[in-house]
């Protein structure tokens, strides 16, 4: 398949937690333009709009919507911080500024279409969890031959995080729509509980992306926001 979609995605979780059928929609690097409304490149193959496919399905009870940082060009302003020794300034904090409205209307326009799905299924929207603590100082932090991130740094991405929440978290809210918030255990962070890290660090294949462990943390954290069916 174009998207390569695991067995230990956060749709399978969620099908295991729950007991119950899924349909994985998801897609690596996907936006809400090129993915979720509009049909996403993949592999050389054009996979069909999201959207247009749940407005085929039947019998839909819920609908989980994981919009992460990649439709503001998330990966830009990290590798920015990672290369220069001052990443606060004015020319990236400007453009960070002009994606975050850019992506504020779009996402206004897929929330009209969650709204408008045939069935009226319940629309569950994740926020984007966070990569490092306050503070943070350990290999993942760092890159050879380049500054690497610093707490001040660290502080500004965190900040910038934030403000994406609060764009999907007051989108939901207009809608009626529920918020299922991830807490997991962030890069740097001892684990404590035996399992192994939450996030790929920078030596594995996919950094910054949740591990299995991670995936059902995030499942969880959905199942928790699930209405249960009307009995009777």
């Amino acid at each position: 398949m174009a998207c390569q979609r695991s067995t230990d995605s956060l749709a399978a979780e969620i099908g295991h937690l729950t007991s119950g059928p899924v349909l994985n929609l998801a897609c690596p690097n996907a936006t809400v333009t090129s993915g979720l409304r509009g049909p996403q490149d993949a592999g050389g193959r054009s996979v069909p709009a999201q959207v247009g496919v749940l407005k085929q399905a039947q019998d839909l009870r819920y609908v989980v919507v994981a919009i992460g940082p990649n439709d503001v060009g998330w990966i830009d302003f990290l590798q920015y911080c990672y290369g220069v020794p001052d990443c606060s300034d004015r020319l990236t904090q400007g453009e960070f500024d002009y994606r975050l409205a850019a992506f504020d209307r779009v996402y206004g326009d897929l929330l009209i279409d969650l709204n408008e799905l045939p069935g009226r299924p319940q629309v569950i929207i994740m926020t984007s969890y966070g990569a490092f603590p306050p503070g943070a100082d350990c290999a993942d932090t760092r890159a050879e031959g380049y500054p690497g991130l610093d707490p001040v740094k660290i502080g500004l991405l965190n900040d910038r995080n934030q403000q994406l929440n609060d764009v999907l978290a007051a989108g939901a809210q207009k809608y009626g729509f529920a918020v299922a918030d991830p807490r997991l255990a962030m890069l740097c962070e001892k684990g404590t509980d035996g399992l192994g890290p939450d996030l790929q660090g920078m030596a594995d294949p996919f950094p910054f992306h949740p591990t299995g462990i991670g995936s059902l943390r995030m499942a969880s954290s959905v199942v928790r926001q699930i209405v249960p069916p009307a009995s009777g």
